[in-house]
């Protein structure tokens, strides 16, 4: 609950633009591309593995993989610098993972970036 009051006063106050809302299958890409300062750059996320209310992801953006463990009750977010600019106020891209779905085995994503009005955006 607290994570939540968090994120939305951080929407109201940083302008974060919820860019989309996906299900994925085990292995299945979701790919966004964005222009960050004035350079087009991806970023690219699945995840391979649920065990223990954890879901394993793997993320690519700019050529620099990570990966990481989200679970639903806690940690469940990771946070990601889209700009190498060394500002206050770095554009960043969050994804949450909201649920999973044991009998279809899917995950379910809320993905939100915040520009700060820099030179950025979706394309």
């Amino acid at each position: 609950m607290k994570k939540l009051i968090i994120l939305f006063f951080s929407i109201l106050i940083l302008k974060a633009e919820l860019l989309g809302e996906i299900t994925l299958k085990k292995d299945e890409i979701k790919s966004i591309d964005f222009f960050v300062e004035n350079t087009k750059k991806t970023l690219s996320f699945r995840w391979t593995l649920y065990k223990d209310r954890g879901l394993v992801i793997h993320l690519n953006y700019d050529r620099n993989p990570h990966q990481f463990i989200l679970y639903k009750e806690n940690l469940n977010s990771y946070k990601i610098n889209l700009s190498s600019i060394a500002k206050t106020q770095n554009p960043y891209f969050i994804i949450y993972f909201i649920d999973y779905n044991n009998d279809k085995k899917e995950a379910k994503f809320r993905y939100y970036l915040f520009s700060f009005n820099n030179n950025i955006e979706p394309i």
